[in-house]
């Protein structure tokens, strides 16, 4: 965790008691495409993330925020292997993504409001891997040979996030929410549009 972080975390333990409240969010995102001239082929998504945000004032709060993301793309497309008679039946690539971070969030109403609107943003770290599997089949014998899979590839990333989200209170204490999500590599603001989550989830404040 970087020194940032830690900052962050430290501060919490500072915050007035006068608004000293926390919320917990929990959301969920699952995306499914299929293409193909056959609609063989399909792309994956799910999300699973977590958001705890403790308010020092009554507006504003230090957010701790922690997603896992598996995109999985499986294509059948039957491509020969030059020089022989077998060709690549189906591939599987799988790319993890885990995202933590800390930052500021905003709420833009009061805590009493039905509809609560609230915008943040930090630092966050992504760790991402990457692998893929190969099936390969023989045209003439169709014998189907022992899966390939490459070796994971893994990095790291400085990066930054963003939300905004709108929660619906249902109790004092318990809301459904819906937010738009992002997290792009740090100083490249322009990348903000194209890691775009679309999330559903549920809140407690506590």
């Amino acid at each position: 965790m970087s020194s940032k972080l830690y900052l962050l975390t430290f501060l919490i333990f500072l915050a007035p008691q006068v608004y000293a409240y926390s919320e917990l969010n929990a959301d969920f995102n699952y995306d499914r495409q299929v293409y193909g001239q056959y609609r063989q082929n399909t792309i994956v998504a799910r999300t699973y993330a977590g958001t705890l945000a403790t308010y020092f004032t009554q507006n504003f709060a230090l957010e701790f925020n922690y997603s896992h993301t598996l995109n999985t793309t499986t294509e059948h497309e039957n491509i020969a292997v030059s020089g022989t008679t077998a060709v690549v039946d189906s591939t599987q690539n799988r790319v993890t993504n885990v995202t933590y971070g800390a930052g500021i969030r905003w709420l833009m109403t009061s805590r009493q409001s039905r509809i609560r609107p609230h915008i943040s943003m930090g630092y966050a770290t992504q760790e991402v891997s990457d692998a893929t599997d190969y099936t390969f089949r023989d045209t003439v014998s169709g014998t189907t040979f022992p899966t390939l899979t490459t070796p994971v590839s893994k990095q790291r990333i400085k990066s930054v996030f963003g939300s905004l989200a709108l929660e619906v209170g249902i109790t004092q204490y318990f809301a459904i929410k819906g937010s738009v999500q992002t997290v792009f590599e740090a100083f490249k603001t322009d990348k903000a549009r194209d890691n775009l989550k679309y999330m559903a989830g549920l809140s407690w404040i506590f």
